[in-house]
């Protein structure tokens, strides 16, 4: 287990003061980047060997948003970290009283970013990552969403230079950030990712929103290939 606290700041909230879904998505990946970093195997090791993890799956479960100044503690638990993948779960907590506000699953891929193939799991990166018997026991749909060329067209997104990372894509906070601009509304309390394909500079991605009978999809497509699904419940 790998925890860190912070503190929710103005320029991480929305207009009703609550910390908004990108940067939710955001403070998980910063717990696993500290993590990987503070255990010897995150960017700067993986950077020089052109290694990078790829996230493909989110399921986020929210209990409630944390308000602006309200300290929380974000901790992640990884766990079946063999071949070329390892899974995490994240864990967001009021740090006054331990409300538990958000838990998460994630499924990841190192890939060799040259030639954009999954790559076997190192012994120095498999030792970094032992199973905590501590890991919370949530129930995940590890839901495999589909989308059945339904929805209305809605917008168009290019990539640009800022929503750039390390790896060479658009990096995952920013497909949040751009889907839940198309949202009727944002009071949902899950939110399921599948990462089909890594958007790159400068594509250019039509936005589709279909009505689900619970809750919204929006899918991002380029020449009518998936790029992601999200499923905001």
């Amino acid at each position: 287990m790998y925890q860190y606290s912070d503190r929710i700041s103005y320029s991480e909230v929305d207009a009703n003061l609550n910390l908004t879904y990108y940067n939710l998505v955001n403070y998980m990946q910063d717990c696993s980047c500290f993590h990987s970093d503070d255990v010897g195997v995150g960017v700067h090791y993986l950077a020089p060997l052109n290694l990078g993890w790829f996230v493909t799956t989110y399921e986020i479960h929210i209990n409630r948003l944390p308000k602006y100044m309200e300290r929380i503690k974000i901790s992640t638990y990884p766990y079946q970290v063999r071949g070329m993948m390892a899974r995490r779960v994240y864990v967001i907590e009021s740090e006054e009283d331990g409300e538990l506000l958000i838990y998460a699953d994630s499924l990841w891929v190192l890939m060799n970013l040259e030639s954009l193939h999954p790559a076997r799991l190192n012994d120095k990166i498999l030792e970094a990552y032992p199973l905590d018997d501590a890991k919370p026991d949530f129930k995940f749909d590890r839901s495999k969403l589909q989308y059945r060329d339904e929805g209305e067209l809605v917008g168009k997104f290019k990539v640009n230079e800022n929503h750039i990372d390390t790896n060479g894509h658009m990096n995952n906070s920013f497909y949040i950030d751009v889907t839940r601009r198309y949202l009727p509304k944002e009071d949902f309390s899950q939110i399921t990712v599948n990462y089909k394909k890594a958007a790159l500079l400068f594509d250019e991605l039509d936005v589709y929103l279909v009505e689900l009978e619970k809750g919204y999809q929006v899918v991002l497509k380029k020449d009518d290939e998936v790029y992601t699904i999200v499923e905001y419940k």
